[in-house]
């Protein structure tokens, strides 16, 4: 049995942030790898705003053609409809029964986590690994993490490797007034970005 963490996110763009706590998660529980999972978006969002699916599946693979531990699923970004992170759970399950799933989370998501589509469902039938962000407590995060063990019995791992915090927002206001992005992502998505005149 093969042990997988799940790294959702819009990746818009990809940046230093999502790296580490992918890296972090594998080095720190000795996973097999990380499916990073990008997410579907609202399409009136894509143009200024966001990059679209097709761009962003591709600077996702840009990085897992690196790591031999990252891989990319776009069941999510090319579905017809709204993916529901239990539905996309449950799919991969049946995909690769043989293998457990870690569905990796930043506090912020963490904290929210039992108001999400079959948030309780999530909690019982699934694994987390939490990423604590700048910013959180520790204790806050501890506090949860510890309620949620004894209301669902759900299994709950904390990282401890300090995760990079890096803003979308930064990234795409860097872009638009012509500053670097070279310390919020990596050189691949960086050129990616320049290359197809994303976020301008």
């Amino acid at each position: 049995m093969s042990e997988i963490g799940i790294l959702g996110g819009t990746f818009d763009p990809f940046h230093f942030g999502h790296l580490s706590i992918a890296e972090a998660a594998i080095e720190e529980f000795d996973l097999s790898e990380v499916i990073l999972l990008p997410t579907k978006v609202q399409p009136f969002k894509i143009g200024r705003e966001m990059a679209s699916e097709e761009d962003r599946v591709n600077m996702v693979r840009l990085i897992a053609e690196e790591n031999r531990k990252l891989r990319v699923s776009t069941i999510e970004a090319f579905s017809q409809r709204v993916s529901y992170t239990y539905k996309t759970l449950k799919l991969l399950q049946k995909e690769y029964p043989d293998d457990k799933f870690y569905f990796i989370l930043g506090t912020d998501s963490f904290l929210t986590l039992e108001e999400w589509y079959k948030g309780k469902e999530l909690l019982r039938e699934f694994a987390f690994i939490i990423g604590i962000r700048p910013g959180y407590k520790i204790s806050e995060t501890e506090n949860t993490a510890k309620r949620l063990k004894e209301k669902y019995n759900a299994e709950i791992r904390m990282l401890h490797n300090e995760i990079v915090e890096v803003s979308s927002t930064e990234i795409k206001n860097n872009i638009r007034s012509g500053q670097s992005i070279e310390s919020l992502v990596p050189t691949q998505i960086e050129r990616y970005i320049d290359e197809h005149g994303l976020y301008k």
